[in-house]
């Protein structure tokens, strides 16, 4: 006796042809879109130096002295390192002050304090759209910063940024 194999057919109805259309293009999709993400879409730049400067106002007169060229500063949130301090520059506190009889805002100086530029450097690569240090935090101009050095500690923004090879 002979044995009938029968051959095999595929057979699909629309339904099974809509999902296993649907599967290959979502499965297109996926390698699409991770092929083009990995390919290196230039959205990074390689590491450079950067310096930038921390103001932190109203800090109690003499403080600054506190502050030296050679400090590691670190974040104290997350304590991403922010680099090197590389000059400290004090000068007095300013606040503005409504002047009665002119009916303006003046500038006037605030005793015992003093606002303190802190000039920083350290390495960093460029992102999208801001800077990512060394230590792994992402900074801008205007960006808050708390930041913490061998025995003081203080708040301030980020006022300029200059790279390397930039004036």
């Amino acid at each position: 006796m002979e044995q009938s194999n029968p051959k095999f057919r595929l057979r699909l109805n629309l339904f099974d042809a809509l999902i296993l259309v649907l599967v290959l293009v979502v499965g297109g999709a996926l390698v699409w879109f991770g092929l083009r993400s990995d390919g290196g879409s230039g959205q990074e730049s390689a590491a450079g130096t950067v310096r930038y400067t921390i103001l932190i106002q109203r800090m109690a007169q003499g403080d600054s002295e506190l502050i030296q060229p050679g400090d590691q500063l670190e974040e104290t949130v997350e304590n991403h390192r922010l680099g090197t301090v590389v000059s400290v520059q004090a000068e007095p506190a300013l606040v503005q002050v409504l002047d009665q009889e002119n009916r303006r805002y003046v500038q006037a100086q605030l005793e015992g304090y003093e606002d303190v530029y802190i000039t920083v450097e350290s390495t960093c690569t460029q992102q999208e759209d801001a800077l990512l240090l060394d230590g792994g935090y992402d900074f801008r101009v205007g960006q808050a910063i708390t930041a913490r050095g061998p025995g003081y500690m203080g708040s301030g923004r980020v006022t300029q940024i200059v790279r390397e090879g930039q004036a």
